[in-house]
């Protein structure tokens, strides 16, 4: 993913005043949250209502800073650049990993780290921004299945999990030492993938993310 939003983003923003990957499993594999009171649903998910309040949304400025940093997430990690893409770039990426048209796509975003002094553990994060909840639920439907499908051509299907994310909707998943967890945080898509993390760090980098992504929401610098 090219990066089209860099250090100009970043200066506009900083002026702007997960339970873990283990064992756990659900009837649906998946969550939503919300501010008020939550419920269980038939198919086994759970919801909240979140009456009287504004959906999170961000631009394509808002997305880098969105996106988590090293230092959030632990200092055993390094990693490089986040890189943000819009329009038509953003619309191909997004249709390459959802199989889907991602209408009202704004832009999308990547980063990546990986533990100091190893090959295979890696986080990698990846956020979609969505004109609209709908476009982005959605969007986060089409990801989450073709997350599915991919893991299963492994020859093994993927393990729900129970995931207490924060956000609005979650659909998390195992497929060995792999997770996959895709989140939708009001207009905002998340991916997040690990390999080989313990799942400590899996469960911190997912609260990181979905932090991040309503603060920026919010008009808030996240590394402040």
């Amino acid at each position: 993913m090219k990066a089209v939003v860099r250090g100009a983003a970043v200066a506009a923003v900083l002026a702007l005043t997960v339970t873990a990957c283990g064992e756990g499993n659900s009837t649906a594999g998946s969550t939503a949250a919300g501010s008020a009171g939550a419920g269980t649903t038939a198919a086994g998910s759970t919801a909240a209502g979140s009456a009287g309040t504004s959906p999170a949304w961000i631009d394509a400025t808002g997305l880098f800073s969105a996106l988590p940093v090293e230092s959030g997430v632990g200092d055993i990690f390094v990693g490089d650049d986040a890189a943000v893409i819009q329009d038509g770039e953003a619309l191909a990426e997004c249709s390459k990993e959802t199989k889907s048209s991602c209408a009202g796509i704004q832009a999308a975003g990547k980063k990546e780290m990986e533990a100091r002094g190893s090959d295979e553990t890696r986080l990698e994060f990846t956020l979609f921004t969505f004109a609209t909840t709908d476009q982005a639920a959605g969007t986060m439907r089409d990801l989450a299945e073709q997350r599915r499908k991919k893991s299963a051509e492994n020859g093994t299907a993927p393990q729900p999990l129970t995931i207490d994310s924060g956000a609005d909707e979650t659909e998390a998943m195992r497929d060995g030492d792999r997770c996959h967890i895709v989140m939708r945080i009001g207009t905002v898509v998340s991916h997040v993938y690990t390999n080989g993390a313990q799942d400590g760090n899996v469960e911190h980098a997912v609260k990181v993310q979905v932090a991040r992504v309503k603060s920026v929401a919010a008009g808030i610098n996240p590394d402040r």
